[in-house]
């Protein structure tokens, strides 16, 4: 009898630390979709204004991603992939140039003035 109420007891106690281990994975998981929507959708600069000129020149065959790679790896943006992504959902058209960005935009700033034409090619 010990022994059925001792097995019961574990029984109910691995089933309670389960529930509990998939409602903080699905509490966790929730939090990072929230904060990577929030940078897609709303993004913020890397620094407040006057911030810091960067030059940036866009190669004719580079991707989205490259792009964003090469701004992440200058400090102009937190994420390449995020980037990548507003550039798909926006639709942006990256043309190749050099570009002067600043710490201060963000990165849909950034993808806008990608998007026009440089004034030296």
């Amino acid at each position: 009898m010990v022994r059925k109420i001792a097995g019961a007891v574990i029984s109910i106690s691995l089933k309670m630390i389960v529930v509990v281990l998939v409602a903080v994975m699905v509490g966790q998981i929730s939090q990072d979709a929230y904060q990577f929507g929030l940078q897609v959708f709303h993004p913020t600069p890397i620094s407040q204004q006057p911030g810091k000129d960067m030059i940036v020149i866009v190669e004719e065959n580079d991707s989205d991603l490259e792009v964003g790679k090469r701004l992440e790896e200058k400090g102009l943006i937190t994420n390449a992939y995020i980037f990548f992504i507003q550039a798909k959902l926006y639709k942006a058209e990256l043309h190749s140039g050099t570009y002067t960005l600043n710490t201060s935009m963000t990165s849909e700033e950034m993808l806008g003035i990608l998007s026009e034409k440089p004034v030296t090619s």
